[in-house]
């Protein structure tokens, strides 16, 4: 079974390949800039056409997506990068024979919450499910994934291991925590099964927590005796979100506070079913 993966450079992307390969997988990357002898140009900016993908796909059994991003901006736009691509990716995919297809989305895209990084991600969903039966796909909506050389997990970590932490609104937003070595499992798990069906799971770790909770475990899991914790008003948490609208490099802008206050949990059911055990636990990431 050959695999092209897209963000095969990215964090999710990384692991997929890495694992894949490991599980016996051939795995091409599709990646902006190459650096393996294999490896595929692409731009998810510009990429917006069937024609220019359908060279591409041949001779490829699996297109798995893993490209996305959290800030919107004009040189990188959620519309492409998120929709627009994909879409035409998919529609390559029908018309080149692609036997299956799997998309990374996100948690709470069908929350409600009124934001690009959401209702981009589920116009892409939708066309999933517009796909001719031919085409088995697997849509995964992961929560905060943790892994080593995550961005957000060495983040975490680092904010875990100050004796005084200053949370937003106490850090009492819910999530479910997931490790990227289950998300890969479970794509491989999917990818080799002959009777797999097409499906939409929301990747999620074996227990809910909140900011705090996880923040906490990830101290004690480093042997850190207990933190203090002060909460940072919310008043103050939607005055910086707003300047952080106008500071790329910030992690904190409306559109994130919007989702994090919104909170991100599902149950663990039906991914422990498609990864065939119980996923891990956030208490078990680090120990």
């Amino acid at each position: 079974m050959k695999i092209l993966i897209c963000g095969a450079s990215g964090f999710v992307g990384r692991h997929l390949t890495r694992d894949l390969r490991e599980a016996g997988f051939t795995v091409i990357r599709a990646v902006r800039r190459p650096s393996e002898p294999d490896d595929i140009a692409v731009d998810f900016r510009n990429d917006t056409s069937k024609e220019i993908w359908l060279p591409r796909l041949k001779g490829i059994d699996v297109v798995i997506n893993a490209v996305g991003l959290l800030r919107d901006s004009k040189q990188n736009p959620m519309q492409k990068l998120h929709t627009e691509t994909p879409l035409a990716l998919f529609a390559a995919c029908v018309e080149a024979g692609v036997q299956r297809i799997v998309h990374l989305s996100a948690l709470g895209v069908d929350s409600g919450v009124e934001v690009p990084y959401f209702s981009t991600r589920l116009a892409t969903e939708a066309a999933l499910h517009q796909l001719p039966a031919s085409v088995r796909w697997l849509c995964l909506r992961p929560s905060v994934i943790y892994g080593e050389d995550g961005t957000s997990a060495v983040m975490f970590r680092q904010m875990a291991k100050l004796p005084v932490q200053v949370l937003p609104m106490g850090g009492l937003q819910s999530l479910q925590p997931v490790h990227i070595d289950d998300i890969a499992a479970a794509v491989a798990r999917w990818l080799a099964d002959a009777d797999a069906t097409s499906q939409t799971v929301e990747a999620v770790g074996a227990e809910a927590t909140t900011m705090r909770g996880m923040l906490d475990s990830y101290r004690a899991q480093m042997a850190h005796s207990p933190a203090w914790h002060f909460a940072l008003p919310s008043t103050l948490v939607r005055l910086i979100a707003l300047a952080g609208d106008y500071i790329p490099a910030s992690p904190m802008c409306s559109d994130t506070y919007a989702m994090l206050a919104a909170g991100n949990t599902a149950p663990a059911s039906g991914f422990a079913q498609l990864l065939g055990r119980v996923p891990r636990s956030f208490r078990h990431f680090i120990a």
